[in-house]
């Protein structure tokens, strides 16, 4: 048995003696074999974009600040990245106002140009915002994009005197009529290079769009805020009639229909007269300079003035009550003047 144990132990020896010659022999002709480089980097894929490169559109100058952009003024180049919010066509760009200097050869974002509601107004517009609720309002049925009337109600202090009859000057009138809303409550006037955008993204940005916001409208607690507030477009000589009737009167917007651009011949009625009266020494340039609208809204108009108590070429005044002079002796609803019981003193 001791023999069998001897024999079986030897057999095993030389069968890892064997198998460690197999394994060097292995080894030394795997050495001899060229090596190969597995972390070599696998050929990219060529496109046309990466090998022209991408269509930026740069400054062919420096766009000064606030200066509207002209095609000439850009050019394209090829570039081997896209940057964020780069434009790949001179005709998006053009039209567009830069909100800081720019240099040339600088890639032209939309981070660098003027964005929001200022891209919306047209020359000689500006933006104002008024009070608005369900009745002034025409019942919140506004929409971003419409044409509304403004409608004053104004009802000044009354002008009396003293034993006089109260004379009621409430008022109602067309204050201004064909102006845009560019928003209404928490609805804005789509940007056209937001909705292009959106258009050029696909199906899936839309989806993703739509996703987004149900998210935010199932965040939102009760029912959403009613409006308080409509932004219009407003020319500038008319800003300060609007906000004077802010200020002292209701307004009611009364809505449009599409297509109608009728308007009120202010012409044919009298106009009030400014705040500040002109120079008396103006030659004739200067005097017809007065009729241009930033001059116009830099008079003003006072309260008297809207309420039409004054004429063209006539500067507005403030009201006066009318204090009867002397003593008076009121019985009920009459009066009459007191007569002088002194006597002459020596």
């Amino acid at each position: 048995m001791q023999r069998i144990t001897r024999v079986a132990a030897l057999a095993l020896v030389a069968i890892a003696i064997v198998l460690a010659i197999v394994a060097f022999g292995l080894g030394r002709r795997a050495s001899r074999q060229p090596s190969v480089n597995t972390s070599a980097p696998r050929p990219a894929m060529t496109t046309a974009a990466s090998q022209q490169g991408f269509d930026v559109v740069v400054a062919a100058e420096t766009l000064k600040e606030g200066v509207i952009i002209h095609r000439e003024e850009l050019r394209v180049v090829k570039q081997m990245q896209r940057p964020s919010g780069s434009f790949a066509d001179v005709a998006e760009l053009a039209g567009s106002v830069p909100r800081i200097d720019i240099p040339a050869g600088m890639t032209v974002t939309d981070t660098f140009l003027v964005q929001g509601m200022a891209k919306l107004l047209k020359p000689g517009e500006r933006a104002l915002a008024v009070p608005v609720d369900e009745q002034a309002g025409v019942g919140n049925r506004v929409l971003p994009g419409d044409y509304v009337d403004v409608f004053l109600s104004l009802k000044p202090p009354p002008v009396t005197s003293l034993g006089k009859q109260i004379v009621d000057g409430t008022q109602t009138r067309l204050l201004l009529s064909h102006l845009r809303v560019l928003a209404y409550g928490d609805q804005n006037l789509p940007h056209p290079r937001v909705v292009a955008s959106d258009a050029a993204a696909g199906d899936d940005s839309k989806g993703a769009g739509r996703a987004e916001k149900q998210v935010s409208l199932s965040r939102r607690e009760g029912p959403p805020a009613a409006p308080r507030t409509a932004v219009l477009a407003v020319p500038l000589e008319d800003a300060d009639r609007l906000l004077l009737g802010v200020q002292n009167g209701r307004l009611a917007l009364a809505l449009r229909p599409a297509g109608d651009d009728s308007q009120a011949d202010r012409q044919l009625f009298e106009q009030p007269g400014g705040v500040l009266a002109a120079r008396p020494d103006l030659d004739a340039d200067q005097h017809q300079a007065l009729g241009q609208p930033e001059n116009r809204a830099y008079a003003g108009i006072n309260g008297p003035g809207l309420a039409g108590l004054t004429v063209s070429g006539a500067r507005s005044r403030p009201y006066r009550h009318e204090r009867p002079t002397g003593l008076e002796i009121i019985r009920g609803y009459a009066s009459e003047p007191a007569r002088d019981t002194r006597k002459d003193l020596p």
